[in-house]
């Protein structure tokens, strides 16, 4: 392996190492680092596609070939997203026990946000607390 790409596969796993404490990132975010990190690699090899959907695709049709910056940003983007949708659709399923403790009902519903930012994060179980933040909503809503 060249030395640079073992610096960037290093510094990319040691930087990893806390990510799961950390919040994923929103999809706006998502595409400003793409497009940022990847200005050249998408006019070279992706031009005309929009930031975005078919965009992924792209990327990895040419994953061989695309700059390191570029490649690092796709993997840390498509890791974030994938990491936030997943929160999103397991947190009923992850925060039951908490939502029948702290909202007084046995299932997600439409107030399960409300819910979960009215009480303290210390009163949340870490799983539950880790996978609200993951969603993205405690960050959204703190945005509103």
């Amino acid at each position: 392996m060249k030395p640079i790409a073992l610096f960037l596969t290093l510094s990319f796993l040691i930087g990893g190492i806390g990510a799961s404490a950390a919040q994923t990132m929103s999809y706006a975010d998502a595409i400003s680092q793409l497009a940022a990190a990847c200005s050249a690699d998408l006019q070279k090899y992706c031009k005309g596609i929009p930031l975005g959907g078919r965009l992924r695709l792209c990327l990895n049709a040419n994953q061989n070939v695309v700059s390191p910056r570029c490649q690092q940003a796709r993997d840390m983007v498509y890791a974030s997203i994938a990491r936030r949708s997943a929160a999103q659709h397991n947190i009923g399923d992850i925060c039951s026990a908490d939502i029948g403790r702290l909202c007084g009902t046995s299932h997600a519903d439409a107030h399960l946000v409300e819910c979960l930012l009215s009480v303290s994060p210390a009163a949340i179980s870490p799983q539950c607390n880790q996978t609200f933040t993951d969603t993205g909503w405690r960050t959204e809503r703190a945005r509103q």
